[in-house]
């Protein structure tokens, strides 16, 4: 049986699972390498049992717990845990994106691999946040996702249609403008999950 801290540092590990995964996936878009697809798979298969271990511990302290602050927590990092095993799971969607586009030998423009590196940075940032918190208490960029959430929304519905207009234009063929399309879909999602954990992580102070 855990306590709460260990299973905060458990959720730490998670966490920083998920943010390899988030940088390994941008990768394998970038150098088109398929040996890094299978090794973040792999790790999605371990951010997947941690979270069913993390949610077994998290029941039964719940389950033996008397404290009402404490059960509290406990469903807050259940929360998280959920999150961050979503945040993979999105992870391995892009990647079977990104399989096709290697296999199928599509190419993105300059304008879309920029609009999709810009995306993937502001993600990269919140989760370096959110392992920062988790393992150091450090809340900095928690804070500032949650205060500029709107403003990663509306730049993804402004690269939609900036894309839209590259498809009409002839710049972009159908088939890789509905993988570039799917690709800002999965992202806002992981951005969404990204909102909710830091959201999560000020309620725990």
């Amino acid at each position: 049986m855990h306590n709460l801290k260990d299973i905060k540092s458990s959720i730490a590990d998670m966490s920083k699972l998920a943010f390899s995964m988030w940088q390994l996936t941008f990768k394998t878009f970038m150098e088109h390498d398929l040996d890094i697809l299978s090794k973040v798979l792999r790790e999605e298969l371990r951010l997947n049992d941690l979270e069913k271990e993390i949610t077994s511990d998290l029941i039964e302290l719940n389950r033996i717990t008397q404290e009402e602050q404490e059960k509290s927590k406990v469903m807050i990092y259940m929360d998280i845990a959920g999150d961050l095993e979503l945040i993979g799971d999105y992870c391995k969607d892009i990647l079977e994106r990104v399989q096709i586009k290697i296999e199928e030998k599509l190419l993105f423009s300059d304008e879309a691999v920029k609009e999709y590196s810009e995306l993937y940075r502001k993600i990269e940032e919140v989760l370096d946040g959110i392992v920062c918190a988790l393992e150091k208490d450090k809340l900095t960029l928690v804070k500032e996702v949650v205060k500029n959430d709107k403003d990663f929304d509306n730049l993804v519905e402004e690269y939609r249609r900036r894309h839209d207009q590259r498809l009409i234009d002839g710049i972009c063929s159908p088939l890789a403008c509905n993988m570039f399309l799917n690709m800002l879909d999965f992202t806002a999602q992981v951005f969404h999950h990204t909102k909710a954990i830091a959201k999560n992580i000020l309620k725990l102070k």
